[in-house]
C-alpha cells in the first residue's frame, strides 16, 4: 500500500503484526523516526521493530509472520486466529513473564 500499488487483506495482517508489537512492548514502532523514514525502512530496507527477548516465542512467531516483507507470505487471518487459539494456554499460564505493560498491572478476567 505504501508503493501504492495494488493490495490486498495482507496489508491488514502486516498492521495486525503491528499492532500485536505495540501491544505487547507498550511502545510505538520506529519512535525515532518520522512517518515517511519509517514508511520508506519498511518497505526499501525490510526494516521491523525488535522483539524483546523476553517475547513468548509463539507470539514473536506470530508477528513475524504476519509482517513478513512478502505479502503472500502473511497467514489470512482465519491462520492468525487458529495461531491465537492454539497460543492461548501458553499465553495465559506465562502471561506475567511476557511484557503485556499495558494491562498486566489490572488482574484479567475472563468476562
Amino acid at each position: 500500500m505504501i508503493q501504492h500499488r495494488p493490495y490486498t487483506h495482507k496489508v491488514d495482517v502486516y498492521s495486525f503484526g503491528i499492532v500485536l508489537w505495540e501491544l505487547i512492548t507498550g511502545m510505538l514502532p520506529f519512535q525515532k523516526m518520522t512517518a515517511v523514514q519509517a514508511a520508506f525502512a519498511v518497505v526499501n530496507k525490510g526494516v521491523r521493530p525488535a522483539i524483546p527477548n523476553d517475547c513468548l516465542p509463539v507470539l514473536s512467531e506470530i508477528m513475524t509472520r504476519c509482517w513478513d516483507a512478502n505479502p503472500d507470505n502473511r497467514p489470512p487471518f482465519s491462520q492468525v486466529v487458529r495461531m491465537l487459539e492454539i497460543a492461548e494456554t501458553e499465553i495465559m499460564t506465562t502471561v506475567r513473564k511476557a511484557r503485556f505493560r499495558c494491562c498486566i498491572s489490572q488482574p484479567m478476567t475472563t468476562d
